[in-house]
């Protein structure tokens, strides 16, 4: 793969991140790239198996057939702890087998009556994130006669990991808001991450209402002489660098890239994905070079579903609360007297919380925690 065939890729890879019909296009250039013959970008429940996502060279019946009776038979989901699963997850890139002795693979039920027909025998498989009780992963696939993905294929896919994973994440927080309306411009506004669209000069040309609120509350991004930038000087800097390459007419060096940003109002700081646009992508997005740029308050939608607890590491109702409390107020004396027990009780649950989440310190526990209520922002 050239240079030009790589820049040409992520422009398309970018541009799918705001428009979702140019996902499946997207998949069969990368498929195509790394040799592959089809392509699955998909969510995974990790604890029922059920599945739903968007794929090339693809019958589009084989989603509900995966769901009606394969699904709990996934040989290369299927783990026998979800919540240790869940914990160990890491945005790795394997092979089918990587995961398990290829012996096993073909000799099941998975592989010889759902996979084969299909003419897939080897699977690369790309991890993009993990959100709640969900695997987001993008599947390459191979028949047999072609042997399994070697180092070349690897290294091309590990090269373009960071743009898959930050495409894929820009993806899923603009369709925070789809279900508000199908134009772009009502999913740019309604989304609840702050969103600023740029002109090649990096101007900004649009800004949706919680981008508007970041800016205005002086919260590390600023609107200054119509420039979108951070409020500390040397992340204002990083902020630019970003944008100057996302905007860049020098195809080679035009691409996305993110950054944590420290803020002076808020506990914790502020994630920033920056990405081009292609020109004509969508109305909103109409004409020249364009950059989008998303910021998410990683502490405003903190919040944690005892329910989702309960059933990751099978906590009763009672522990489940403790957990809560104690994420929302890790002082345990404070927690006890939130939920009107008493301190001695609260230590009772959570000697109980620490065996089934397999932690040994509130501080570990609190780290699972917060993993699990910010998995959808990572």
């Amino acid at each position: 793969m050239d240079q030009r065939e790589e820049c040409e890729f992520l422009d398309l890879l970018y541009s799918a991140a705001v428009e979702p019909a140019l996902w499946v296009p997207t998949l069969k250039r990368f498929a195509d790239m790394i040799g592959g013959t089809s392509g699955l970008l998909s969510r995974h429940n990790i604890v029922d198996g059920s599945a739903s996502g968007v794929g090339t060279r693809y019958d589009p019946a084989v989603e509900s057939i995966y769901n009606d009776y394969y699904a709990d038979k996934n040989v290369l989901l299927k783990v026998a702890d979800p919540g240790a699963f869940l914990r160990s997850w890491a945005p790795r890139i394997l092979t089918d087998e990587d995961w398990m002795p290829k012996e096993a693979f073909v000799r099941s039920e998975y592989y010889n009556d759902f996979l084969r027909p299909m003419e897939i025998h080897s699977v690369l498989m790309i991890r993009l994130a993990a959100i709640d009780q969900e695997v987001c992963a993008l599947n390459i696939n191979r028949p047999e006669p072609r042997g399994q993905f070697d180092r070349p294929d690897i290294e091309i896919a590990t090269r373009l990991h960071p743009h898959l994973i930050r495409a894929f994440n820009l993806s899923d927080k603009l369709a925070d808001g789809a279900q508000l309306s199908e134009g772009a411009a009502s999913v740019f506004d309604g989304s609840p991450h702050g969103l600023f669209l740029l002109d090649a000069e990096g101007r900004v040309k649009r800004v949706n209402p919680a981008g508007e609120a970041l800016a205005r509350a002086g919260a590390g991004v600023a609107i200054i002489g119509g420039r979108l930038s951070a409020t500390a000087a040397e992340a204002a800097n990083r902020l630019a660098a970003l944008i100057g390459a996302a905007a860049s007419r020098d195809t080679a060096r035009r691409t996305g890239g993110s950054m944590a940003l420290a803020s002076p109002t808020l506990p914790t700081p502020l994630s920033v994905t920056v990405a081009p646009v292609r020109a004509g992508t969508a109305p909103l997005f109409a004409s020249g070079r364009t950059v989008i740029v998303c910021v998410t308050d990683l502490g405003a939608s903190i919040a944690l579903s005892e329910q989702k607890l309960r059933d990751l590491f099978a906590l009763t109702p009672a522990e489940a609360k403790v957990s809560a409390a104690l994420f929302k107020d890790a002082d345990p004396k404070k927690a006890a007297a939130r939920l009107g027990i008493s301190s001695r009780t609260l230590q009772v649950h959570l000697g109980h919380i620490f065996e089934k989440t397999g932690t040994n310190r509130q501080s570990e526990l609190m780290r699972l925690m917060t993993r699990i209520a910010c998995a959808d922002l990572a």
